[in-house]
């Protein structure tokens, strides 16, 4: 599968599907987040490098869920600078109502390209 390109706040940013083996070998380079961990990973979002990574093997719905979820990282991180452990119940509501269209059209507009691939 080629990669999806998008943009968040005006920046770019990627997403390409990888096996659990490049997946790893992709943490291992980030130096900032060491060894992988034991057990799977479903996806992993880098700021640095505006990429997310996705287990290209996963069920079409754990891949929804987990763009949707790698994708909530990708807009904290450009719209949101402050510590996340500060958020109230109302900051994590306006959060999702702000976030929700934004990203449920990535992830539209990404299975789309996946359904042609």
């Amino acid at each position: 599968m080629r990669n999806f390109k998008f943009k968040m706040n005006n920046r770019d940013w990627e997403i390409e599907e990888l096996s659990q083996e490049e997946m790893r070998e992709k943490f291992k380079n980030y130096k900032y987040d060491g060894e992988p961990q034991a057990g799977k990973y479903f996806g992993l979002t880098y700021q640095d490098a505006q990429k997310i990574y996705l287990d290209r093997d996963l069920h079409i719905q754990q891949k929804k869920q987990t763009l949707m979820h790698e994708l909530m990282h990708c807009y904290i991180g450009c719209y949101l600078f402050d510590n996340c452990e500060k958020y109230s119940v109302e900051d994590l509501c306006n959060i999702s109502a702000n976030s929700h269209d934004i990203i449920h059209n990535i992830v539209k507009d990404y299975f789309e390209v996946v359904k042609d691939d």
